[in-house]
């Protein structure tokens, strides 16, 4: 299994609460994306 990091994305969004907070994506090389 190739577990080869293809991309990175982070954002701040807002929690339940109005609180900043960070959300990452990441992609592998085989196609899994994950939050």
């Amino acid at each position: 299994m190739n577990t080869d990091i293809a991309s990175l994305v982070a954002r701040e969004i807002l929690d339940s609460r109005g609180n900043p907070t960070i959300e990452v994506e990441c992609a592998l090389a085989c196609g899994v994306t994950g939050r």
